[in-house]
């Protein structure tokens, strides 16, 4: 498994969906079912790594303006449900937090972009298949610990200036 390999695989499943990003999670395991045990620990270790690259004070304010406020564990929800749109999302999201309007589809905004189930969603497949607990999945050590987000923390009395085309559709 490779990154190119990683994204055709999101782009499969968000096809099979149909665009609904909680069926997307279900469709994605059902392509994880097809691979090897080894691809599937590559997917979920090339998933953690963009999960960890997305874990950002300015894309923390574009999910906050999306959603009229986003807690911890509704930003993670939000780095998932990016992933799941695809590797053009991720990256101008990464580079443009006030870009991502475009990728927001209808019904999207209903869940605030936020989806559960992305995070594990490798584990989930490698768990049942080898019938091994969450706690053995093979993990990169590195990956441990994050301590906070990346880039400049932001106060929320400036998010509508931080993200005037996002604050405009969603504000």
């Amino acid at each position: 498994m490779d990154v190119m390999s990683f994204w055709k695989l999101i782009d499969k499943s968000r096809r099979a969906s149909d665009g609904d990003p909680e069926q997307q999670v279900e469709e994605m395991k059902a392509l994880l079912d097809d691979l090897s045990t080894e691809d599937v620990v590559e997917f979920q270790h090339i998933f953690d790594s963009l999960f960890r690259s997305s874990y950002t004070w300015p894309l923390w304010g574009a999910a906050y303006v999306i959603g009229g406020g986003c807690s911890d564990d509704g930003f993670d929800y939000f780095r998932g449900w990016l992933i799941s749109r695809g590797e053009k999302a991720f990256s101008t999201a990464l580079a443009d937090p006030d870009k991502l309007g475009a990728f927001i589809k209808e019904g999207d905004e209903d869940l605030y972009c936020q989806v559960e189930g992305w995070q594990s969603v490798g584990i989930d497949v490698w768990c049942r298949r080898t019938g091994l607990p969450y706690s053995v999945f093979p993990t990169i050590p590195a990956a441990a610990q994050m301590n906070g987000p990346d880039g400049e923390e932001w106060v929320e009395e400036d998010l509508d200036h931080l993200y005037p085309k996002l604050a405009k559709r969603f504000g």
